[in-house]
This record gives structure tokens, sequence and C-alpha cells, in this order.
């Protein structure tokens, strides 16, 4: 339809003459709407889905702020008492020992194991008998090794789902998050490493000798299931020497001798005594002077190495997170801590000047204690409370949040809460 037309005009029976006789059609506002143009309606909904999208991004940020603003309050939340959740009296001997395990405890001894819930309400009871019972835990499986013995028990939280009888002399075992075990046997000329599934049939076998590999000081198992490492003692002429060995059970270490993907003897004269997995693709190695990050997919590479000038009081670690106590060689408080994260990157230096008998990781804290006292510090190094205590503490188990802990001492094992 033309825009410009003679006769008479629609408007009112009227015609609307123009200056040149024409007779001059206005659009109704549906006509209007239809000749809109077409890219100023695009770029109406573009600037319409912009706003949107930075309100959005907005909102996000102050959340997210806010997020860190709680956080950084809440790590930093310190407590002046406790409250005791739950008691129940101690039925046991004093050899017994405890270790955190899913919502609870389990207690073991030479006569057995038993796992308690937070309330102290046995879940399962095994009974075994041992000389020098070690426990390991990961996740929700726990293994029971009898050092210098030969039995080891694997557990579930619904109680004891297989047991192998090594034959050799156990030195070390360690559990992986599906339940499998790793142990280190020894015979008179050679050692080995065995991977056993939770029904305890053994899945792999890896000889060493003392003359060609040297004697085995620790293992640690990623917690796949799928990698190892090992440190190696050894001599060579008059040197005392340390390997660090990675060994890899999936596809991937099929076609190496014996399972090995990678070795380092960098370390001379240091001697390596802990190797720990602190994620599934991150191990450590700690030597008397020397910290070493690796990291192996599928072979392994030295990432980082820190050399230690103080000497080395302790060494734990948590996920993620390596802890080293030392010697203060300035002047003030006896110990330095010092923790970095899976990069070897410095996340807190701080000193203190009370020993403590355990030093442990509680996902971003540190727990100390000793008989009569129990410290909790975050990882800036800020001291969140100590507590001291009338009755002998034995142990102190977390509970996986912060400030909710089992307490054993000699009379009782109570599940407190820091206020």
């Amino acid at each position: 339809m033309a825009d410009i037309i003679s006769g008479k005009s629609r408007f009112n029976g009227q015609e609307k003459q123009t200056d040149s006789g024409k007779v001059i059609r206005l659009r109704s506002p549906e006509e209007e709407k239809d000749t809109l143009d077409e890219q100023y309606v695009k770029e109406k909904i573009k600037r319409h889905r912009r706003n949107v999208l930075v309100g959005c991004l907005i909102t996000a940020a102050a959340v997210f702020i806010l997020v860190l603003a709680a956080l950084f309050l809440l790590d930093g939340r310190t407590y002046s008492q406790y409250t005791v959740l739950h008691s129940v009296n101690r039925d046991d001997t004093e050899s017994a020992k405890y270790e955190a395990f899913a919502d609870g405890y389990i207690r073991y001894s030479n006569d057995g194991a038993a796992y308690y819930n937070a309330k102290g309400i046995a879940e399962w009871n095994q009974t075994f008998s041992m000389q020098n019972p070690h426990i390991k835990v990961c996740g929700e499986w726990a293994a029971v090794g009898d050092v210098n013995g030969s039995t080891i028990y694997m557990f579930g939280v619904q109680g004891m789902v297989g047991s192998v009888d090594t034959s050799l002399s156990i030195s070390q075992i360690e559990v992986a998050k599906q339940g499998i075990v790793a142990a280190v046997l020894e015979d008179t000329t050679a050692n080995y490493i065995n991977l056993y599934n939770t029904d305890g049939s053994k899945i792999y076998t890896v000889k060493t000798t003392l003359a060609g590999d040297g004697y085995p000081l620790d293992i640690s198992i990623s917690e796949d299931a799928t990698k190892l490492i090992a440190s190696y003692l050894y001599v060579s002429g008059e040197s005392i020497k340390t390997n660090v060995v990675f060994y890899n059970f999936s596809e991937v270490g099929q076609n190496e001798t014996e399972r090995v993907v990678g070795g380092f003897n960098h370390y001379d004269s240091t001697i390596v005594g802990d190797v720990e997995f602190l994620n599934s693709t991150t191990a450590v190695a700690v030597g008397e002077d020397v910290l070493s990050i690796y990291h192996i997919k599928e072979y392994p590479s030295l990432t980082k190495e820190i050399r230690i000038d103080s000497e080395i009081e302790r060494v734990f670690f948590g996920n993620g997170y390596i802890g080293i106590v030392l010697k203060n060689s300035d002047s003030g408080d006896i110990y330095k801590l010092v923790v970095y994260d899976t990069s070897a990157k410095e996340v807190c230096e701080t000193t203190f000047n009370t020993q403590y008998d355990t030093i442990q990781f509680d996902g971003k804290s540190v727990l100390m204690s000793n008989a009569s006292t129990f410290a909790v510090m975050n990882l800036k190094g800020k001291m969140l409370t100590t507590q001291n205590f009338d009755l002998p503490i034995e142990s102190v188990l977390p509970m996986g949040t912060r400030g909710r802990y089992i307490m054993v001492n000699s009379k009782y094992i109570q599940d407190i809460r820091l206020q």
C-alpha cells in the first residue's frame, strides 16, 4: 500500500490537504509496528540481554564476596570452651588405640577391632589375635595389619570384608579409597610389595632385592590404587643413599619391568624416610634436609624441590598439605611449623613453644595435643583454641568439621564441640 494517495481521506470522512494538494494517509499504530526496523529490534534485545547478564554478574560477585567474608570470619573464629555432646566409659585395656573412621572411630588392640559411631554405639566388632596391630584408614575403608606378623584384615563400614595371611613378615601396610591394600613384606634376601583386593586375593606383587634395589623405608599408594611411590635405602660404596621409585599398576605400567615407571636417585647421602600421595597425581618425598614434590599422571616428574636448613622434628600430611615441624634456630620459641601445599608453596609459617605428642591435619586446621593440652590452629598460623584437661589425653580424633572431635582420655570417650 502506497504512503501517498489521492482521493478522500479515511479519517473522519475529511480530506487533509498538503501544500502540494495531495492527500497524505497517516499510519495506524499497528501499521507503524509492522514497519519497525529489524536491526533496531535486534539491538534492543541484545541490550536487554546484556543488562540482564551484567545484573547477574553483579549479584554473583556480591554473593561471592559475602561467602568469602563469611569463610574468612569463620576461619579466624576462636573458641574458649567446649561442651560434651556424648560420653561413654572406657571398658578396654590401656593397650587399645583409636582411629577416626567414617562418622565415628575404630578401637583396635591385640584382640580385635570394633567400629563405633560418634555416640559410642558399636556398629561392628571383629576379634583377631595380633602381636603388633597397625591401622590405616582411607575414606570408608580400613586395614589392620600385624607388623612383624603375617595377617591383614580389611574392613568397610559394614564390617570385615576380607583377610589375608601373607606367609611373610609384614613391615608396612597402606590402604586405598576402594579398599585395596598394599603391603611391604620381608624375606631374608628380598622384599615384596603386594597388592590385595578387599576379599584378600592378591592382585599384584613387586619383588625387590636388598642387593639391587635396597631396603624399602616407606611406601604410599594413590587413592585410586593405580600408582605407588616407595623410598629405598641402599649402600653404594661407603655412602648411604636413597632412591625414590614410582610404580604404575594401570595399563600404562604393563609393559614396564616390575611396573616401574620412574626413579630418582638425586638424594646422595640424604635418607628419605617419608613418602606420601597428596592426591591422585601429586606425591611428596621428605628427606633429612629436602622436600621433593612429584607429579605423576602416567610417568613421574620432579616439579619442585625445597632444601631444609633446620633439623626436622616431625613430618605429617593432610589432604593437599605437608606439615614440617623444625627445631627453631631463631631466638624465641623452640619449634617452627611450616605448611606447604601441593605445589610446594608455603601457606603457613609459625612458631610455638609446647612439646606436643601428636600433630595432625584436619582439613584446613592443625590439631596438636599432649597428655594435658589440646590446641587448634588455622593455616594462617593463628591459634584458635588451647584447652587444658584434668584427665590424661590419649587421642584426639577429628570428625571432619572444625570444632568437633572425639576425645579419648584415661576414663572416657567423649564427643565434644568447641564453643
